[in-house]
């Protein structure tokens, strides 16, 4: 069974008196895509490996909340992911996971989120419903960090990882 190593990106860790410093306040970002969509691309990138953001929160909802349909979603760093309806909290790539109504209790809310996450690139978000409606709404939360390129460098390497360490 793989296991997944913590590479602690905890604000003000660092090596050689360099730290991580946030920039500015929290950033909300909303939206709606199609059900069952396979890397919708949420784009962060500012084209400097000095500037990185960590998901703090990430919460999906279906369209219609009234209804009894369930929703799984998850965020991760490549543009497209193994399976829309599955989980591996193994795999580096995928850093937030949340649930709408599963198993079949309509409103029931299920998310966890890597707090080891740093991103450096962009950030894509998957779905899978098995609801007739039509959209999955999402809500995230990040903060920016400010960080030596090498830590930049170093995060998009695990970022961009392939598979489970085993």
């Amino acid at each position: 069974m793989a296991q997944r190593r913590i590479q602690g990106v905890s604000e003000g860790s660092a090596q050689g008196g360099e730290e991580m410093k946030k920039i500015g306040d929290a950033i909300t970002m909303l939206g709606q895509v199609t059900v069952n969509t396979n890397g919708h691309e949420i784009r962060l990138w500012d084209g400097s490996f000095r500037t990185g953001f960590r998901v703090t929160k990430f919460i999906i909802s279906i369209e219609a909340p009234t209804g009894a349909y369930e929703a799984v979603g998850k965020l991760h760093t490549s543009p497209t992911t193994g399976s829309i309806s599955q989980w591996d909290w193994g795999d580096t790539q995928e850093i937030a996971w949340s649930a709408y109504g599963a198993p079949t209790k309509a409103g029931q809310l299920y998310s966890v989120t890597d707090p080891d996450n740093l991103i450096i690139q962009n950030l894509y978000f998957s779905n899978y419903g098995t609801a007739d409606s039509d959209f999955i709404n999402y809500y995230i939360e990040m903060q920016k960090y400010e960080m030596p390129e090498w830590r930049g460098a170093l995060s998009l390497a695990r970022n961009l990882a392939q598979g489970n360490p085993t």
